[in-house]
């Protein structure tokens, strides 16, 4: 992959944004963990992972805040790239049907949860099922193996990651798998106020090791 731009978002993505420290590194994989159990994380259940963590609740919460979806009960049903709620994006991980904010969370989900993890997402345009096997170590199975994905590229600094909402519009709503490159680039050229890449499945894995790559060493710590 010789796309200097994406390179150069991701390696910043990767130093300026996700860069959360031990603290929060932990605090995320724990609760991205109980969440794939398939049910909203507690108030309790947070207060459990912020104790057993030695953080304060001073510093956890801000940081949930940020990272994760809410139910109207104030649950954890999301969170970075992993959620309870209906998307397009279906993984089913140990037994548990759940879904994905965008295609690329597919790809390193199951690096932060250390599960294999099938995957379906259909192609926005030709409506075809996108079908993967992913482990926490590479892509295993990919149907049909034409299949690749959008990577949307912008300047990581002038975007804002505050909330989930600002990631969706800026991120997921942009990154979709798509069953041919052809496809992909079709798709791509009818937004064209939009800096779209078009990956193959290996190239996105890839590119999920080094967005999270400050956060992953935590992953058996």
């Amino acid at each position: 992959m010789n796309d200097l731009r994406l390179q150069t978002m991701v390696q910043k993505m990767a130093e300026d944004l996700l860069d959360y420290g031990p603290g929060h590194s932990r605090l995320l994989l724990q609760v991205m963990r109980r969440l794939a159990g398939g049910n909203p994380v507690t108030g309790g259940e947070v207060e459990e992972i912020v104790s057993e963590l030695g953080l304060t609740q001073e510093d956890a919460h801000p940081f949930l805040r940020k990272v994760t979806e809410r139910n109207a009960e104030g649950q954890i049903v999301g969170i970075m790239g992993l959620s309870l709620n209906d998307s397009p994006h279906r993984l089913q991980v140990n037994g548990v049907v759940l879904s994905a904010w965008c295609a690329e969370d597919t790809l390193f989900l199951p690096a932060m949860l250390q599960q294999t993890v099938t995957v379906e997402s259909p192609s926005p345009l030709s409506k075809e099922k996108i079908r993967l096997t992913v482990s926490p170590e590479r892509v295993e199975v990919v149907s049909p193996t034409s299949a690749v994905l959008s990577i949307v590229v912008v300047d990581p600094t002038e975007e804002s990651m505050a909330s989930v909402e600002a990631i969706w519009m800026t991120f997921c709503n942009h990154i979709l798998f798509f069953a041919s490159r052809e496809e992909a680039e079709r798709w791509a050229a009818g937004r064209p106020a939009t800096r779209i890449a078009v990956v193959t499945v290996d190239e996105g894995f890839d590119l999920g090791r080094q967005l999270w790559s400050k956060v992953l060493p935590y992953v058996k710590a």
